[in-house]
């Protein structure tokens, strides 16, 4: 599959859609009349028809006919008016450029030749496909759009399509491409989570396995631009939905992650804190929400045979951790090191049960190895950075064990014994 990524122009438009602007309304530009043929009950003659557009909430279809003038059809009623369908004559040229594009051949080149026309038949998917078959062709056109990293312009269709009357027709794939976009816009540039997570509200969870992995995945990927706000937002969108499908495999992943957020956001706001007071208040409100779900958690943990019980045990590791710098920055050393070693036991506990893969586990294994250089343990916290180095190659992990690794004194020099995880 061949992919294209115009940076600056993609930039730009992204510095765009922040102030609310877009650089062109491909649907104004190319507003107009939409020739097709209209064809009733069992005729085989059909007769000309210009559709002016439509009103999804009046249930209208504007349309023109030669000899009759202007007319108004029922969206709804189309049955009862002996309307069988509408039919788009295509071009050879347009056609032969649609089929290059279904068959994953890209090139943003192809988009001027079509935007005439695409722009016009997307006004009209809320015509049930029975009737207009132009489903299966826009769905293709707003595919190559993602495929190509065209993601403006992507945006820009889908932010004003009715997805749910789409998933009621069959066409979910609208929705699960929103859901894609949606991922790769915070992806390529983070922030865009505001203007991606506008479309999201657009797209209806559906109460199936499918539709929350795919939705867990998106939360996902904002807390993995460390976009917590955010995703504690999005997961708690999603948590009730899951809670009430029996047998789900992600109710407890959704019980942990916004807890994890909230330490994450304690550790922003602390920090922030430091240069300026007045976000202590925010420091103290995120870290103390954090504290009252955790104990939730602590009333019904996850089981200790399954994966989510050492993301769990990497939760109360990092709160340990909070404490420990507290009363590091007090003087306290003795209380502080009591905190380390507490850390270590949790996390160390957690990751005995895991297994290679977890998305948390490189920083569970990360968060024990920098305890024990607290704890001045250092060959347990070298033994500990070598098996993220080899375990998890060529990712952001393995450059920060060596990075870690290479500052650690020499091996043999730490008065500690304590084993490695």
């Amino acid at each position: 599959m061949m992919k294209y990524l115009l940076l600056p122009v993609f930039f730009l438009s992204f510095l765009g859609y922040s102030h609310g602007q877009q650089s062109k309304d491909y649907f104004k530009v190319h507003q107009g009349q939409l020739p097709v043929k209209v064809y009733y009950g069992t005729s085989p003659n059909p007769k000309p028809m210009g559709l002016l557009g439509l009103d999804g909430s009046k249930g209208i279809i504007y349309a023109k006919m030669e000899g009759a003038g202007s007319v108004q059809l029922e969206l709804r009623g189309l049955k009862k008016q002996n309307i069988s369908r509408f039919q788009y004559e295509w071009s050879t040229d347009l056609r032969k450029t649609i089929q290059l594009l279904s068959d994953e051949q890209y090139d943003p080149r192809l988009l001027p030749l079509l935007r005439p026309t695409m722009y016009k038949l997307l006004l009209y998917l809320e015509i049930p496909q029975e009737y207009f078959q132009i489903h299966d062709v826009c769905l293709t056109y707003v595919q190559a759009l993602v495929a190509m990293e065209q993601f403006e312009e992507a945006f820009y269709i889908l932010s004003r399509l009715k997805l749910s009357k789409l998933d009621e027709f069959g066409y979910r794939e609208f929705s699960e491409l929103s859901l894609e976009l949606a991922g790769k816009m915070i992806a390529a540039n983070p922030k865009s989570a505001k203007i991606a997570r506008a479309l999201l509200q657009k797209v209806t969870i559906r109460n199936n396995t499918g539709d929350h992995a795919a939705y867990l995945k998106l939360a996902d990927s904002l807390r993995e631009q460390k976009l917590y706000t955010d995703a504690i937002s999005e997961y708690a969108r999603l948590s009730p939905i899951v809670m009430k499908s029996p047998g789900s495999p992600y109710k407890e992943i959704l019980r942990i992650w916004p807890v994890y957020c909230y330490v994450k956001l304690y550790e922003q706001y602390s920090a922030a804190a430091a240069r300026d007071k007045r976000y202590n208040q925010y420091a103290s409100k995120y870290f103390n929400t954090a504290l009252q779900t955790i104990k939730k958690l602590d009333e019904n943990p996850p089981s200790r045979q399954s994966g989510e019980y050492s993301l769990y045990k990497l939760v109360r590791s990092l709160i340990r951790v909070q404490y420990a710098r507290r009363f590091e920055a007090a003087g306290s050393e003795a209380q502080a090191a009591e905190y380390y070693r507490q850390s270590v036991l949790e996390v160390t506990e957690g990751i005995i049960s895991a297994r290679v893969g977890l998305d948390w586990l490189p920083e569970s294994l990360m968060m024990a190895g920098a305890a024990y250089e607290k704890l001045e343990l250092t060959d347990p916290a070298r033994n500990v950075y070598k098996q993220v180095s080899m375990f998890f190659k060529d990712t952001k992990w393995e450059a920060e064990s060596k990075s870690r690794l290479a500052n650690l004194p020499p091996a043999g020099t730490d008065d500690g014994d304590e084993p490695a995880p």
